[in-house]
């Protein structure tokens, strides 16, 4: 999905690596893959660590289970529910492999609630500074998009995770707001383009 052609280069060359003895895992969303080593995975999260088990030795081309060894390339497949964004699969696996340039990727909170959607569905916390360190960093919310971010934060309010992320993006969503309400004209016309959310704006 995004074009990084050293991405794709790591991507081919892990997962076919014949002398790789180390299982690889593809983790796939709609019709994008990302291989990533089974020691890896299980090392970052639970979830997928009770998922394959530690006698999990792959299966071959008919479904079969394959003998337990050293020999044997194993790989298998891990598919994200659909509800999950294959960008937000690719930057959040990408950057568990060690590919963090794909941060710079991340532009948008409707992207960054993604993968923090699945960093809770699957228990991976190991990128959570690096997000939160991003967000503040490097991702800015503009009046056009201010409900919309605001909703978000909400939403992650509702994840024990999140809530001091979730507190830091309504704070930055009430000073832009603050900042561009210079008018009693402008307020009138922030609510009407808003009304649908006046629940949302009573909060703001």
């Amino acid at each position: 999905l995004f074009p990084d052609a050293q991405m794709k280069k790591l991507n081919d060359s892990e997962a076919c690596d014949p002398k790789d003895t180390d299982p690889h895992i593809l983790v796939m969303c709609e019709d994008t893959a990302v291989a990533i080593k089974k020691s890896v995975l299980v090392k970052e999260s639970s979830v997928i660590k009770a998922l394959l088990g530690d006698k999990w030795t792959g299966k071959d081309d008919q479904g079969e289970e394959k003998p337990s060894s050293s020999s044997v390339i194993k790989t298998t497949v891990i598919t994200v529910p659909d509800e999950y964004d294959p960008k937000a699969v690719e930057i959040l696996f990408g950057y568990i492999k060690g590919q963090h340039i794909l941060l710079g990727y991340l532009k948008d909170y409707k992207l960054l609630e993604n993968i923090l959607g699945l960093c809770d569905f699957y228990n991976i916390l190991s990128p959570l500074e690096a997000l939160m360190d991003h967000m503040q960093k490097k991702m800015n919310i503009t009046m056009s998009e201010v409900i919309q971010v605001f909703e978000i934060g909400m939403r992650l309010g509702n994840m024990e995770l999140y809530k001091k992320l979730a507190a830091r993006i309504q704070s930055d969503c009430r000073k832009v707001v603050k900042a561009n309400m210079t008018s009693s004209l402008l307020v009138i016309k922030f609510f009407t383009e808003n009304e649908s959310k006046m629940d949302l704006l009573l909060l703001l």
